[in-house]
């Protein structure tokens, strides 16, 4: 078995490996991630038009491009920037994405806030009058 093969083999078995296959998915995703994203075909509809998705990618990979520019960078945009950035795009017309987002960047907002209630809040009116009236009474009593 040459050094080749062994390499190989040994790459195979971390992903079958429970193990060690969390953390060999994760650097191989990362890897490809962090490297120039690819400008993929243009993909047309039925009706002949650019697919909305090929739309979304355009413009992702257009305002990544424009940013990196802007910060004086001469890179091209990596697949991870032009994933994120067409989420974002895409958030902004399906909640799902959207709630995606939410849930990634601030939390389950949802489930985090808190709305305090006042301690009179779940009284009925007919407590909070007779309450009303105690205080009258005190603050008539307190005065004299």
């Amino acid at each position: 078995m040459d050094k080749d093969e062994r390499e190989q083999r040994e790459f195979k078995s971390l992903f079958g490996d429970e193990r060690y296959a969390k953390k060999a998915w994760r650097k191989l995703i990362s890897e490809s991630l962090e490297t120039d994203a690819a400008t993929p075909p243009d993909i047309y509809d039925k009706a002949g038009n650019e697919s909305l998705e090929t739309q979304i990618y355009k413009k992702a990979y257009a305002l990544v491009s424009e940013r990196l520019t802007a910060e004086g960078k001469s890179r091209l945009p990596m697949k991870a920037e032009i994933i994120v950035e067409s989420n974002l795009i895409r958030a902004a017309f399906d909640t799902s994405t959207f709630n995606l987002i939410l849930d990634r960047t601030a939390g389950k907002v949802k489930e985090e806030i808190n709305i305090g209630k006042g301690q009179f809040e779940d009284l009925t009116d007919d407590e909070l009058m007779v309450l009303a009236e105690h205080r009258n009474r005190e603050k008539a009593g307190g005065d004299k």
